[in-house]
């Protein structure tokens, strides 16, 4: 499977666009973020747009939430060589905590990920720092017209020092009123699953979920397998035999649940 980036870049490719990429890439299936209007499944584009941004935006927990991560972390750069080793035990520590599978739990596919970030123009990482310890990280990418966080995952053991949340804020204000050029923020693209969890803490730290819709494209050859009654065999060999456990299965599952609903 293919994905275009930027995420927050909405675009509507014709049928002999896909299928050209589809044929040069060698890939099965592909998927965008495209317009409200168009052919897709509803999805959402996680947003901060409010210029004069401060903890006003933020929902009442979550600001006593950023002022303990004042108290107990510091902000600061993040380089490649940490990001591979404290970066991956972090990645460990989220999947582990969430009971998801990721293949960024992979040191070998984790090392492709820092090696395409070093370089790439436009990244920048940075961290919370409890008592010189790495609590949590992103990923951003910055782009003229606006800034992306890619990725972020965090200690565990250090989640009661709120690093998560004063790094979103920190990187939200910097971007929208520090920076000479600012631009909005882009928290993510919407999963293919639901995240009520991880939505309630976007719009608590002032994100709004700007509806769009995502479209999944599959070449011809594939498109004749692609029917309700694979996707009720696969959730019951997910649900019931590997329980989950296998991130493949998962996200096929996902990709064509969502297949299956567009519109």
């Amino acid at each position: 499977m293919l994905i275009s980036i930027p995420y927050h870049q909405l675009i509507n490719p014709t049928e002999e666009e896909l299928g050209h990429l589809l044929k040069v890439s060698g890939a099965w299936g592909l998927r965008y973020p495209t317009g409200i209007d168009n052919y897709g499944f509803i999805s959402k584009l996680e947003v901060c747009e409010n210029y004069g941004y401060n903890l006003q935006f933020l929902q009442h927990k979550f600001r006593n939430r950023v002022a303990k991560g004042e108290k107990h972390c510091e902000i600061r750069p993040v380089v490649i060589d940490e990001l591979k080793t404290e970066g991956y035990r972090l990645n460990l520590c989220t999947f582990k905590r969430q009971g998801r599978n990721d293949p960024k739990a992979n040191m070998e596919y984790w090392n492709k990920i820092c090696a395409g970030l070093a370089q790439t123009k436009g990244v920048n990482i940075l961290g919370a720092y409890n008592e010189g310890r790495l609590a949590s990280y992103v990923v951003i990418l910055e782009t003229s017209t606006m800034t992306e966080m890619i990725i972020q995952n965090s200690d565990s053991d250090l989640l009661n020092r709120c690093p998560n949340n004063l790094l979103t804020y920190y990187v939200t204000r910097n971007y929208l009123t520090k920076c000479d050029n600012p631009v909005p923020i882009c928290y993510g693209l919407g999963s293919l699953e639901e995240t009520p969890d991880l939505d309630r803490y976007k719009k608590g730290m002032g994100y709004e979920m700007k509806p769009i819709k995502q479209r999944i494209y599959f070449r011809r050859g594939v498109r004749m397998f692609l029917r309700p009654s694979i996707l009720s065999i696969g959730d019951f060999i997910n649900k019931h035999i590997v329980k989950g456990r296998s991130y493949k299965l998962d996200k096929g599952c996902g990709i064509l649940r969502r297949y299956l609903e567009q519109q």
